[in-house]
C-alpha cells in the first residue's frame, strides 16, 4: 500500500544527489574498523517499476537471491517477469543435488549437536 502511495503522489519524482557526507548526522561517522573519518560518499538510486514480491507473502528468501544474483552478474534487474516459484524451484533442487553428492561422497558435518525433532 505504501509504494502505491509514494508513487501516486510522487514521491519518486523529487529525488535528487544525496551529500551524504556534508549532513550533519553523517559528518563525523568514524569507521569502525579503522577509525578514520568516512569521507567517501556514495550515490544513492531510485529504481522505480521493478520486481516485488506478492503484498501477502512473507517469503523474501527467493527475491533477496534473485536481486543478489543479478547485482553479482551485473544484470539489470527486470521490472516484472520474475518467477519466483520457479527460482524457489531451481534452488530446491540445486540444493537437493548438493545434498545428494555429499551424502555419496562420504562428506559428514562436524556438527555434534544432537538432531532437532521435527514439528
Amino acid at each position: 500500500m505504501l509504494p502505491i502511495y509514494l508513487s501516486d503522489s510522487k514521491f519518486y519524482d523529487e529525488t535528487s544527489h544525496t551529500d551524504w557526507p556534508n549532513i550533519e548526522t553523517y559528518r563525523d561517522k568514524i569507521t569502525q574498523t579503522i577509525q578514520i573519518l568516512n569521507e567517501h560518499p556514495f550515490d544513492v538510486e531510485y529504481v522505480q517499476h521493478i520486481m516485488q514480491q506478492e503484498c501477502d507473502s512473507v517469503d523474501c528468501g527467493v527475491f533477496v537471491a534473485g536481486y543478489a544474483k543479478y547485482l553479482r552478474e551485473e544484470m539489470s534487474v527486470p521490472s516484472d517477469g520474475f518467477e519466483a516459484e520457479y527460482h524457489r524451484m531451481r534452488y530446491v533442487t540445486l540444493l537437493r543435488k548438493y545434498g545428494i553428492q555429499k551424502a555419496k561422497k562420504g562428506y559428514v558435518s562436524e556438527n555434534d549437536d544432537p538432531p532437532r525433532p521435527k514439528s
